[in-house]
């Protein structure tokens, strides 16, 4: 199996609580975090336009855009930056994993995610560092 995801979807599904924005978007979310979960081996294709993640999301207005597309278009560049990812490259989930741990610091992950509406719940902060993914 192969999943779409876009570059910052890799530091929210760490982060991920069962929340969002419907009951659609979370039951989707849920299907995907539970992919990866049970299988690390699962390929991802890193990309920079709507996901899989955000095909269930109220803000996807579609051919590839979502309404906050300036804020997650640099949410994306960002991410891609930071862990040194390239867009369109397929990649192994265990192999991403790695690469955040390696690359992703405390202030980095802030550079990146300050501006996001979910950073204020600290969900992916602790996800990322405090459940043993990231030593902060």
């Amino acid at each position: 199996m192969q999943l779409i995801l876009r570059a910052h979807h890799l530091l929210c599904i760490q982060g991920y609580q069962g929340k969002g924005y419907s009951n659609e978007f979370i039951n989707n979310m849920n299907k995907i975090v539970n992919i990866l979960k049970n299988n690390l081996d699962t390929k991802i294709k890193i990309i920079s336009k709507t996901d899989f993640i955000c095909s269930k999301c109220p803000s996807n207005i579609g051919n590839g855009l979502c309404k906050s597309e300036t804020k997650v278009h640099s949410l994306d560049s960002k991410t891609l930056e930071i862990l040194d990812l390239k867009k369109n490259q397929i990649y192994v989930y265990k192999e991403i994993l790695s690469i955040i741990k390696k690359n992703l610091t405390l202030e980095k992950f802030q550079y990146i995610c300050k501006n996001c509406e979910w950073f204020k719940y600290g969900y992916c902060e602790k996800g990322l560092f405090e459940k043993s993914l990231i030593t902060p």
